[in-house]
Protein backbone atom coordinates (compact mmCIF):
# COMPACT_ATOMS: atom_id res chain seq x y z
CA UNK A 1 0.00 0.00 0.00
CA UNK A 2 3.02 2.24 -0.04
CA UNK A 3 2.30 5.05 -2.49
CA UNK A 4 5.88 6.14 -3.16
CA UNK A 5 8.89 4.46 -4.67
CA UNK A 6 12.07 4.29 -2.63
CA UNK A 7 13.59 7.04 -4.74
CA UNK A 8 10.70 9.38 -3.92
CA UNK A 9 11.17 8.72 -0.21
CA UNK A 10 14.83 9.72 -0.41
CA UNK A 11 13.92 12.78 -2.45
CA UNK A 12 11.40 13.87 0.20
CA UNK A 13 14.02 13.47 2.92
CA UNK A 14 16.45 15.56 0.90
CA UNK A 15 13.85 18.30 0.40
CA UNK A 16 13.24 18.40 4.14
CA UNK A 17 16.67 19.99 4.59
CA UNK A 18 15.76 22.89 2.28
CA UNK A 19 13.76 26.06 2.94
CA UNK A 20 11.08 26.65 5.56
CA UNK A 21 12.96 25.38 8.64
CA UNK A 22 9.94 26.19 10.77
CA UNK A 23 8.19 23.20 9.19
CA UNK A 24 10.90 20.74 10.15
CA UNK A 25 10.36 20.29 13.88
CA UNK A 26 7.54 20.86 16.35
CA UNK A 27 7.69 23.95 18.52
CA UNK A 28 7.31 24.05 22.28
CA UNK A 29 3.95 24.50 23.99
CA UNK A 30 4.98 28.01 25.01
CA UNK A 31 5.28 29.11 21.38
CA UNK A 32 2.24 27.19 20.16
CA UNK A 33 -1.15 28.91 20.14
CA UNK A 34 -4.52 27.72 18.95
CA UNK A 35 -4.36 30.27 16.12
CA UNK A 36 -1.08 28.66 14.94
CA UNK A 37 -2.75 25.26 15.14
CA UNK A 38 -5.56 26.44 12.86
CA UNK A 39 -3.02 27.62 10.29
CA UNK A 40 -1.49 24.14 10.21
CA UNK A 41 -4.80 22.44 9.39
CA UNK A 42 -5.33 22.17 5.63
CA UNK A 43 -8.10 21.19 3.25
CA UNK A 44 -7.39 18.30 0.87
CA UNK A 45 -9.06 18.11 -2.55
CA UNK A 46 -8.90 14.70 -4.21
CA UNK A 47 -9.97 13.74 -7.74
CA UNK A 48 -10.24 9.95 -8.01
CA UNK A 49 -11.45 7.14 -10.25
CA UNK A 50 -12.54 3.84 -8.75
CA UNK A 51 -12.45 0.49 -10.57
CA UNK A 52 -15.72 -1.15 -11.57
CA UNK A 53 -15.59 -4.48 -9.74
CA UNK A 54 -18.64 -5.96 -11.47
CA UNK A 55 -17.28 -5.05 -14.93
CA UNK A 56 -13.56 -5.44 -14.17
CA UNK A 57 -12.33 -4.12 -17.53
CA UNK A 58 -13.97 -0.73 -16.82
CA UNK A 59 -13.42 2.19 -14.45
CA UNK A 60 -16.21 4.18 -12.83
CA UNK A 61 -16.95 7.81 -13.57
CA UNK A 62 -14.35 10.27 -12.23
CA UNK A 63 -15.40 11.84 -8.94
CA UNK A 64 -14.01 14.19 -6.30
CA UNK A 65 -14.02 14.59 -2.53
CA UNK A 66 -12.61 16.80 0.21
CA UNK A 67 -11.04 15.95 3.54
CA UNK A 68 -8.78 17.53 6.13
CA UNK A 69 -5.15 17.13 7.16
CA UNK A 70 -2.48 18.78 9.28
CA UNK A 71 1.22 19.53 9.14
CA UNK A 72 3.70 17.21 10.86
CA UNK A 73 7.53 17.44 10.98
CA UNK A 74 9.54 16.91 7.80
CA UNK A 75 7.44 18.98 5.37
CA UNK A 76 4.70 16.39 5.56
CA UNK A 77 0.93 16.41 5.95
CA UNK A 78 -1.01 13.70 7.77
CA UNK A 79 -4.53 12.85 6.67
CA UNK A 80 -6.88 9.91 6.15
CA UNK A 81 -6.23 7.15 3.65
CA UNK A 82 -9.86 7.16 2.53
CA UNK A 83 -9.44 10.84 1.63
CA UNK A 84 -6.90 10.01 -1.09
CA UNK A 85 -7.93 6.48 -2.14
CA UNK A 86 -7.80 5.84 -5.91
CA UNK A 87 -6.40 9.35 -6.30
CA UNK A 88 -5.58 10.80 -9.70
CA UNK A 89 -4.80 14.35 -8.56
CA UNK A 90 -4.53 15.69 -5.01
CA UNK A 91 -4.43 19.41 -4.19
CA UNK A 92 -4.16 21.14 -0.83
CA UNK A 93 -5.36 24.55 0.35
CA UNK A 94 -4.06 26.32 3.45
CA UNK A 95 -6.35 27.92 6.03
CA UNK A 96 -7.28 31.45 4.96
CA UNK A 97 -5.80 31.05 1.46
CA UNK A 98 -7.39 30.68 -1.96
CA UNK A 99 -4.63 28.94 -3.90
CA UNK A 100 -4.59 25.15 -4.12
CA UNK A 101 -1.16 23.47 -4.29
CA UNK A 102 -0.58 20.16 -6.06
CA UNK A 103 0.39 17.46 -3.54
CA UNK A 104 2.10 14.08 -3.72
CA UNK A 105 0.97 11.05 -1.75
CA UNK A 106 4.04 9.53 -0.12
CA UNK A 107 2.66 6.69 1.97
CA UNK A 108 -0.75 5.17 2.55
CA UNK A 109 -1.81 2.82 5.35
CA UNK A 110 -5.30 1.72 4.48
CA UNK A 111 -5.58 -0.61 7.49
CA UNK A 112 -5.13 2.31 9.90
CA UNK A 113 -6.79 4.82 7.52
CA UNK A 114 -3.79 7.18 7.49
CA UNK A 115 -1.83 8.82 4.69
CA UNK A 116 1.25 11.02 4.43
CA UNK A 117 1.42 13.72 1.74
CA UNK A 118 3.81 16.48 0.79
CA UNK A 119 3.85 19.61 -1.38
CA UNK A 120 6.95 20.38 -3.44
CA UNK A 121 6.45 24.16 -3.69
CA UNK A 122 8.37 26.02 -0.97
CA UNK A 123 5.76 28.80 -0.88
CA UNK A 124 3.23 26.37 0.58
CA UNK A 125 5.23 25.86 3.78
CA UNK A 126 5.57 29.54 4.66
CA UNK A 127 3.98 30.27 8.04
CA UNK A 128 3.14 26.63 8.78
CA UNK A 129 4.14 25.04 12.08
CA UNK A 130 4.12 21.26 12.50
CA UNK A 131 1.80 19.97 15.21
CA UNK A 132 3.04 17.80 18.04
CA UNK A 133 1.51 14.47 19.02
CA UNK A 134 0.24 14.04 22.58
CA UNK A 135 -0.96 11.01 24.52
CA UNK A 136 -4.26 9.12 24.56
CA UNK A 137 -6.90 11.32 26.23
CA UNK A 138 -8.60 10.08 29.38
CA UNK A 139 -12.31 9.47 29.73
CA UNK A 140 -14.26 12.71 30.12
CA UNK A 141 -11.40 14.79 28.66
CA UNK A 142 -12.44 17.64 26.36
CA UNK A 143 -11.04 17.63 22.81
CA UNK A 144 -11.42 20.07 19.92
CA UNK A 145 -11.86 18.56 16.44
CA UNK A 146 -10.56 20.86 13.70
CA UNK A 147 -11.30 20.40 10.00
CA UNK A 148 -13.31 21.33 6.95
CA UNK A 149 -16.67 19.50 7.15
CA UNK A 150 -19.53 19.86 4.72
CA UNK A 151 -21.81 22.84 5.19
CA UNK A 152 -19.22 25.49 4.46
CA UNK A 153 -15.82 26.18 2.97
CA UNK A 154 -14.01 27.63 5.97
CA UNK A 155 -12.34 25.83 8.85
CA UNK A 156 -14.57 24.46 11.60
CA UNK A 157 -13.90 23.70 15.28
CA UNK A 158 -16.17 21.42 17.30
CA UNK A 159 -15.76 20.32 20.89
CA UNK A 160 -16.44 16.90 22.33
CA UNK A 161 -15.84 14.69 25.34
CA UNK A 162 -13.98 11.38 25.29
CA UNK A 163 -16.54 8.71 26.16
CA UNK A 164 -14.77 5.44 25.35
CA UNK A 165 -11.37 3.97 24.46
CA UNK A 166 -11.10 0.47 23.02
CA UNK A 167 -10.34 -1.78 20.09
CA UNK A 168 -12.85 -1.41 17.27
CA UNK A 169 -13.23 -2.11 13.58
CA UNK A 170 -12.15 0.68 11.23
CA UNK A 171 -14.84 0.87 8.55
CA UNK A 172 -12.32 1.70 5.83
CA UNK A 173 -10.86 -1.84 5.80
CA UNK A 174 -12.54 -3.75 8.65
CA UNK A 175 -9.22 -3.81 10.55
CA UNK A 176 -9.52 -3.93 14.34
CA UNK A 177 -7.31 -1.30 15.98
CA UNK A 178 -7.39 1.02 18.98
CA UNK A 179 -9.93 3.84 18.62
CA UNK A 180 -11.28 6.68 20.77
CA UNK A 181 -14.99 7.52 20.83
CA UNK A 182 -16.02 11.14 21.31
CA UNK A 183 -19.36 12.96 21.27
CA UNK A 184 -18.25 15.66 18.81
CA UNK A 185 -19.87 15.74 15.39
CA UNK A 186 -17.56 14.32 12.70
CA UNK A 187 -19.10 14.93 9.28
CA UNK A 188 -17.92 14.33 5.72
CA UNK A 189 -14.88 16.51 5.11
CA UNK A 190 -13.84 16.43 8.79
CA UNK A 191 -11.90 13.23 8.21
CA UNK A 192 -8.17 13.67 8.62
CA UNK A 193 -8.44 16.71 10.85
CA UNK A 194 -6.68 16.73 14.23
CA UNK A 195 -8.33 16.28 17.60
CA UNK A 196 -6.58 18.78 19.88
CA UNK A 197 -6.12 18.78 23.64
CA UNK A 198 -3.76 21.19 25.41
CA UNK A 199 -2.39 22.29 22.02
CA UNK A 200 -1.29 18.78 21.10
CA UNK A 201 -2.78 16.28 18.65
CA UNK A 202 -4.41 13.41 20.53
CA UNK A 203 -6.04 11.81 17.50
CA UNK A 204 -7.14 12.05 13.88
CA UNK A 205 -10.87 12.25 13.07
CA UNK A 206 -11.86 9.45 10.71
CA UNK A 207 -15.43 8.15 11.01
CA UNK A 208 -18.81 8.44 12.68
CA UNK A 209 -21.42 5.93 13.83
CA UNK A 210 -24.32 5.47 11.45
CA UNK A 211 -27.85 6.03 12.76
CA UNK A 212 -26.53 7.82 15.85
CA UNK A 213 -26.17 11.45 16.77
CA UNK A 214 -22.85 13.06 17.69
CA UNK A 215 -20.87 9.84 18.04
CA UNK A 216 -17.54 10.10 16.28
CA UNK A 217 -14.22 8.32 16.37
CA UNK A 218 -10.61 9.44 16.28
CA UNK A 219 -7.46 7.46 15.55
CA UNK A 220 -5.37 7.69 18.76
CA UNK A 221 -1.69 8.60 18.85
CA UNK A 222 -0.34 5.04 19.40
CA UNK A 223 -1.78 4.04 16.01
CA UNK A 224 -0.48 7.24 14.39
CA UNK A 225 2.99 6.72 15.87
CA UNK A 226 3.02 3.08 14.76
CA UNK A 227 2.22 4.16 11.20
CA UNK A 228 4.93 6.84 11.13
CA UNK A 229 7.59 4.70 12.84
CA UNK A 230 6.80 1.81 10.51
CA UNK A 231 7.64 4.07 7.55
CA UNK A 232 10.76 5.32 9.34
CA UNK A 233 11.93 1.77 10.06
CA UNK A 234 11.34 0.20 6.67
CA UNK A 235 11.23 3.14 4.28
CA UNK A 236 7.65 2.19 3.47
CA UNK A 237 4.42 1.16 5.15
CA UNK A 238 4.48 -2.54 6.08
CA UNK A 239 1.19 -2.86 7.93
CA UNK A 240 -0.01 -4.20 11.26
CA UNK A 241 0.78 -7.61 12.71
CA UNK A 242 -1.55 -10.54 13.17
CA UNK A 243 -1.08 -13.54 15.43
CA UNK A 244 -2.96 -15.71 12.93
CA UNK A 245 -5.25 -17.47 15.37
CA UNK A 246 -8.99 -17.70 15.96
CA UNK A 247 -10.11 -17.88 19.58
CA UNK A 248 -13.06 -17.94 21.92
CA UNK A 249 -13.53 -16.95 25.60
CA UNK A 250 -13.30 -19.60 28.33
CA UNK A 251 -15.75 -18.37 30.92
CA UNK A 252 -17.43 -21.73 31.55
CA UNK A 253 -15.87 -23.47 34.55
CA UNK A 254 -16.63 -26.91 33.12
CA UNK A 255 -14.65 -26.10 29.98
CA UNK A 256 -11.76 -24.75 32.06
CA UNK A 257 -11.68 -28.00 34.05
CA UNK A 258 -11.77 -30.11 30.89
CA UNK A 259 -8.88 -28.11 29.41
CA UNK A 260 -6.97 -28.46 32.71
CA UNK A 261 -6.54 -24.71 33.16
CA UNK A 262 -5.81 -23.83 36.78
CA UNK A 263 -6.53 -20.43 38.38
CA UNK A 264 -3.52 -18.13 38.32
CA UNK A 265 -1.84 -17.59 41.67
CA UNK A 266 -0.97 -14.21 43.13
CA UNK A 267 -3.92 -12.41 41.51
CA UNK A 268 -7.18 -11.02 42.82
CA UNK A 269 -9.92 -13.55 43.41
CA UNK A 270 -12.06 -12.23 40.58
CA UNK A 271 -9.15 -12.05 38.15
CA UNK A 272 -7.57 -15.49 38.42
CA UNK A 273 -9.28 -17.14 35.47
CA UNK A 274 -6.90 -16.40 32.63
CA UNK A 275 -6.68 -17.77 29.11
CA UNK A 276 -8.58 -18.01 25.84
CA UNK A 277 -9.25 -21.12 23.78
CA UNK A 278 -7.37 -21.50 20.49
CA UNK A 279 -10.00 -22.65 17.98
CA UNK A 280 -7.97 -22.51 14.80
CA UNK A 281 -4.48 -21.45 13.72
CA UNK A 282 -3.85 -20.08 10.23
CA UNK A 283 -1.48 -22.35 8.28
CA UNK A 284 0.63 -19.49 6.86
CA UNK A 285 1.30 -17.90 10.26
CA UNK A 286 4.40 -18.55 12.35
CA UNK A 287 2.03 -19.26 15.24
CA UNK A 288 1.03 -22.46 13.42
CA UNK A 289 4.45 -23.89 14.36
CA UNK A 290 3.71 -23.40 18.06
CA UNK A 291 0.01 -23.44 18.91
CA UNK A 292 -2.60 -26.10 18.21
CA UNK A 293 -6.40 -26.13 18.43
CA UNK A 294 -7.57 -26.60 22.06
CA UNK A 295 -4.46 -24.94 23.48
CA UNK A 296 -5.20 -22.20 26.01
CA UNK A 297 -3.30 -18.94 25.47
CA UNK A 298 -2.51 -17.35 28.85
CA UNK A 299 -0.06 -14.52 28.15
CA UNK A 300 1.30 -12.39 25.33
CA UNK A 301 4.78 -11.06 26.11
CA UNK A 302 4.21 -11.81 29.83
CA UNK A 303 0.96 -9.78 29.86
CA UNK A 304 -1.93 -11.89 31.23
CA UNK A 305 -4.94 -12.41 28.96
CA UNK A 306 -8.25 -12.68 30.80
CA UNK A 307 -10.80 -15.35 29.97
CA UNK A 308 -12.78 -12.81 27.89
CA UNK A 309 -9.73 -11.97 25.73
CA UNK A 310 -8.93 -8.62 27.33
CA UNK A 311 -5.77 -7.22 28.91
CA UNK A 312 -5.06 -4.36 31.30
CA UNK A 313 -4.86 -1.06 29.44
CA UNK A 314 -5.02 1.81 31.91
CA UNK A 315 -6.22 2.09 35.45
CA UNK A 316 -9.71 0.61 35.46
CA UNK A 317 -9.78 0.06 31.67
CA UNK A 318 -9.35 -3.09 29.61
CA UNK A 319 -9.04 -3.69 25.87
CA UNK A 320 -8.84 -6.76 23.63
CA UNK A 321 -5.42 -8.39 23.63
CA UNK A 322 -5.15 -7.80 19.88
CA UNK A 323 -4.06 -4.29 20.88
CA UNK A 324 -0.77 -5.81 22.07
CA UNK A 325 -0.33 -7.69 18.80
CA UNK A 326 -0.99 -4.68 16.57
CA UNK A 327 1.42 -2.60 18.64
CA UNK A 328 4.24 -4.76 17.28
CA UNK A 329 5.97 -4.23 13.93
CA UNK A 330 6.24 -6.70 11.05
CA UNK A 331 9.29 -8.86 11.75
CA UNK A 332 9.10 -8.49 15.54
CA UNK A 333 8.67 -11.54 17.75
CA UNK A 334 6.55 -12.22 20.83
CA UNK A 335 6.59 -14.73 23.65
CA UNK A 336 3.44 -16.81 24.11
CA UNK A 337 2.55 -18.58 27.33
CA UNK A 338 -0.02 -21.33 26.93
CA UNK A 339 -1.41 -24.52 28.44
CA UNK A 340 -1.52 -27.82 26.56
CA UNK A 341 -2.84 -30.96 28.24
CA UNK A 342 -2.43 -29.34 31.63
CA UNK A 343 1.20 -28.34 31.07
CA UNK A 344 2.27 -24.70 31.08
CA UNK A 345 4.55 -23.92 28.09
CA UNK A 346 6.30 -20.95 26.49
CA UNK A 347 7.47 -20.27 22.93
CA UNK A 348 8.44 -17.32 20.71
CA UNK A 349 6.76 -16.60 17.39
CA UNK A 350 7.57 -14.21 14.56
CA UNK A 351 4.82 -11.73 13.78
CA UNK A 352 3.68 -11.05 10.23
CA UNK A 353 1.05 -9.09 8.43
CA UNK A 354 -2.30 -10.89 8.31
CA UNK A 355 -3.22 -13.13 5.38
CA UNK A 356 -6.76 -13.00 4.05
CA UNK A 357 -8.32 -15.43 1.61
CA UNK A 358 -10.83 -12.74 0.61
CA UNK A 359 -9.34 -9.21 0.64
CA UNK A 360 -11.31 -6.73 2.74
CA UNK A 361 -10.24 -3.87 0.48
CA UNK A 362 -8.80 -3.24 -2.99
CA UNK A 363 -7.79 0.39 -2.62
CA UNK A 364 -5.33 1.84 -5.14
CA UNK A 365 -5.36 -1.41 -7.13
CA UNK A 366 -7.02 -2.30 -10.41
CA UNK A 367 -9.24 -5.36 -10.63
CA UNK A 368 -7.72 -8.57 -11.96
CA UNK A 369 -9.75 -10.47 -14.56
CA UNK A 370 -9.46 -13.01 -17.37
CA UNK A 371 -11.90 -13.74 -20.20
CA UNK A 372 -11.99 -17.04 -22.09
CA UNK A 373 -14.77 -18.19 -24.41
CA UNK A 374 -16.98 -15.41 -23.06
CA UNK A 375 -16.48 -16.58 -19.47
CA UNK A 376 -15.39 -13.69 -17.25
CA UNK A 377 -13.27 -14.71 -14.26
CA UNK A 378 -12.20 -12.52 -11.36
CA UNK A 379 -11.50 -13.09 -7.66
CA UNK A 380 -13.71 -12.62 -4.63
CA UNK A 381 -13.24 -9.53 -2.44
CA UNK A 382 -15.35 -7.39 -0.14
CA UNK A 383 -15.54 -4.60 -2.77
CA UNK A 384 -16.68 -7.16 -5.36
CA UNK A 385 -19.49 -8.36 -3.09
CA UNK A 386 -20.44 -4.74 -2.41
CA UNK A 387 -20.60 -4.02 -6.15
CA UNK A 388 -22.71 -7.11 -6.86
CA UNK A 389 -25.09 -7.11 -3.91
CA UNK A 390 -24.94 -3.64 -2.34
CA UNK A 391 -23.88 -2.36 1.07
CA UNK A 392 -25.83 -5.10 2.85
CA UNK A 393 -24.23 -7.87 0.83
CA UNK A 394 -23.73 -9.96 3.96
CA UNK A 395 -27.52 -10.46 3.97
CA UNK A 396 -28.04 -10.73 0.21
CA UNK A 397 -25.04 -12.59 -1.24
CA UNK A 398 -25.03 -16.41 -1.54
CA UNK A 399 -24.19 -18.10 1.75
CA UNK A 400 -21.13 -19.84 0.31
CA UNK A 401 -19.59 -16.56 -0.84
CA UNK A 402 -20.23 -15.00 2.57
CA UNK A 403 -18.67 -18.05 4.20
CA UNK A 404 -15.49 -17.57 2.16
CA UNK A 405 -15.48 -13.85 2.97
CA UNK A 406 -15.87 -14.18 6.73
CA UNK A 407 -14.32 -17.54 7.55
CA UNK A 408 -12.03 -18.45 4.65
CA UNK A 409 -8.38 -19.09 5.54
CA UNK A 410 -5.65 -19.28 2.88
CA UNK A 411 -3.62 -22.48 2.86
CA UNK A 412 -0.95 -21.30 0.41
CA UNK A 413 0.64 -18.03 -0.69
CA UNK A 414 -1.35 -15.83 -3.08
CA UNK A 415 -4.42 -18.05 -2.79
CA UNK A 416 -7.68 -16.54 -4.06
CA UNK A 417 -11.32 -17.51 -4.44
CA UNK A 418 -11.67 -17.49 -8.23
CA UNK A 419 -15.17 -16.50 -9.35
CA UNK A 420 -17.04 -16.87 -12.63
CA UNK A 421 -18.33 -13.31 -12.74
CA UNK A 422 -20.65 -13.64 -15.75
CA UNK A 423 -21.00 -15.21 -19.19
CA UNK A 424 -20.84 -12.94 -22.26
CA UNK A 425 -23.25 -14.72 -24.55
CA UNK A 426 -21.95 -16.22 -27.78
CA UNK A 427 -22.35 -19.43 -29.78
CA UNK A 428 -19.40 -20.96 -27.93
CA UNK A 429 -21.13 -20.70 -24.54
CA UNK A 430 -24.82 -21.21 -25.36
CA UNK A 431 -26.58 -22.85 -22.42
CA UNK A 432 -24.23 -21.41 -19.80
CA UNK A 433 -25.56 -17.84 -19.74
CA UNK A 434 -27.35 -18.32 -16.39
CA UNK A 435 -24.11 -18.97 -14.50
CA UNK A 436 -22.78 -16.04 -12.48
CA UNK A 437 -20.91 -15.49 -9.20
CA UNK A 438 -19.96 -19.15 -8.95
CA UNK A 439 -16.71 -20.38 -7.44
CA UNK A 440 -14.39 -22.11 -9.89
CA UNK A 441 -12.93 -25.32 -8.45
CA UNK A 442 -11.11 -27.09 -11.28
CA UNK A 443 -10.05 -26.67 -14.89
CA UNK A 444 -9.34 -29.92 -16.77
CA UNK A 445 -9.25 -31.66 -13.36
CA UNK A 446 -6.58 -29.26 -12.05
CA UNK A 447 -7.56 -27.56 -8.80
CA UNK A 448 -7.51 -23.77 -9.21
CA UNK A 449 -6.23 -21.61 -6.34
CA UNK A 450 -5.64 -18.26 -8.08
CA UNK A 451 -6.35 -16.26 -11.23
CA UNK A 452 -2.66 -16.42 -12.17
CA UNK A 453 -2.77 -20.21 -12.08
CA UNK A 454 -6.02 -20.22 -14.10
CA UNK A 455 -4.32 -18.21 -16.85
CA UNK A 456 -1.32 -20.56 -16.88
CA UNK A 457 -3.48 -23.69 -17.03
CA UNK A 458 -5.67 -22.44 -19.89
CA UNK A 459 -2.83 -20.89 -21.93
CA UNK A 460 -0.80 -24.10 -21.77
CA UNK A 461 -3.70 -26.51 -22.40
CA UNK A 462 -3.30 -28.88 -25.36
CA UNK A 463 -6.73 -30.54 -25.26
CA UNK A 464 -9.60 -29.88 -27.68
CA UNK A 465 -11.94 -28.93 -24.87
CA UNK A 466 -11.57 -26.93 -21.65
CA UNK A 467 -13.65 -28.29 -18.75
CA UNK A 468 -14.60 -25.87 -15.95
CA UNK A 469 -15.90 -27.45 -12.75
CA UNK A 470 -17.92 -25.00 -10.64
CA UNK A 471 -19.56 -25.18 -7.23
CA UNK A 472 -22.38 -27.69 -6.72
CA UNK A 473 -20.65 -29.88 -9.37
CA UNK A 474 -21.85 -27.70 -12.25
CA UNK A 475 -19.82 -28.24 -15.42
CA UNK A 476 -18.99 -25.93 -18.33
CA UNK A 477 -17.23 -27.31 -21.40
CA UNK A 478 -15.76 -24.94 -23.99
CA UNK A 479 -14.63 -26.02 -27.47
CA UNK A 480 -11.08 -24.63 -27.84
CA UNK A 481 -11.27 -24.15 -31.62
CA UNK A 482 -14.66 -22.42 -31.39
CA UNK A 483 -13.46 -20.24 -28.48
CA UNK A 484 -10.51 -19.03 -30.53
CA UNK A 485 -12.72 -18.22 -33.51
CA UNK A 486 -15.29 -16.25 -31.48
CA UNK A 487 -12.86 -14.51 -29.13
CA UNK A 488 -12.43 -11.22 -31.05
CA UNK A 489 -16.18 -10.92 -31.73
CA UNK A 490 -17.03 -11.34 -28.05
CA UNK A 491 -14.66 -8.55 -27.05
CA UNK A 492 -15.89 -6.26 -29.83
CA UNK A 493 -19.60 -6.83 -29.11
CA UNK A 494 -19.10 -5.98 -25.43
CA UNK A 495 -16.70 -3.10 -26.07
CA UNK A 496 -13.95 -4.75 -24.01
CA UNK A 497 -10.44 -3.45 -24.80
CA UNK A 498 -8.55 -6.47 -23.46
CA UNK A 499 -9.29 -10.04 -22.45
CA UNK A 500 -6.88 -9.93 -19.50
CA UNK A 501 -5.79 -7.44 -16.85
CA UNK A 502 -2.22 -6.18 -17.04
CA UNK A 503 -1.10 -7.90 -13.83
CA UNK A 504 -1.96 -11.33 -15.27
CA UNK A 505 -0.19 -10.96 -18.62
CA UNK A 506 3.15 -12.38 -17.38
CA UNK A 507 1.31 -15.66 -16.65
CA UNK A 508 0.11 -16.13 -20.21
CA UNK A 509 3.28 -17.90 -21.31
CA UNK A 510 2.75 -19.16 -24.85
CA UNK A 511 -0.92 -18.21 -24.45
CA UNK A 512 -2.00 -21.61 -25.80
CA UNK A 513 -5.51 -22.00 -27.24
CA UNK A 514 -7.88 -19.05 -26.91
Amino acid sequence: DDAAAAGEVKEDQKEASGPAPEALAPVSDARMSFRAILKSVVKIYCTYTEPHFSLPWQMKRQDSSTSSGFVIPGRRILGNAHGVAFQSVVRIRKHGASKKFVARVLHVGHECDLAVLTVDEDAFWEGLVPLELGSIPNLQDNVNVVGYPTGGDNISVTQGIVSRVGVGKYSHTEESLLAVQIDAAINAGNSGGPAIRENKVVGVAFETLDDAENIGYIIPTPVIEHFLKDIERHGKYMGFCSLGLHWQPIENMGMRAALQVKPSKGRKAGDRNLGILVRKVEPLSDTNKVLRPNDVLLEFDSKPIASDGTVDFRDGERVLFSYLVTSKYVGDSAELTFVRDGKRMKARVALKRGNYLVPTHMYDRKTSYFIYGGLVFTHLSFPYLDAEYGKKWDKKAPIKLCDYAFFGIPKQRAEQVVILNQVLISDVNIGYESFSNCKLYKVNDIKIHSLAQLVEVISSAKSKFIRFQLEADHLIVIDVKQAKASHADILRQNNIPSDISDDLRPHLGKRGAR
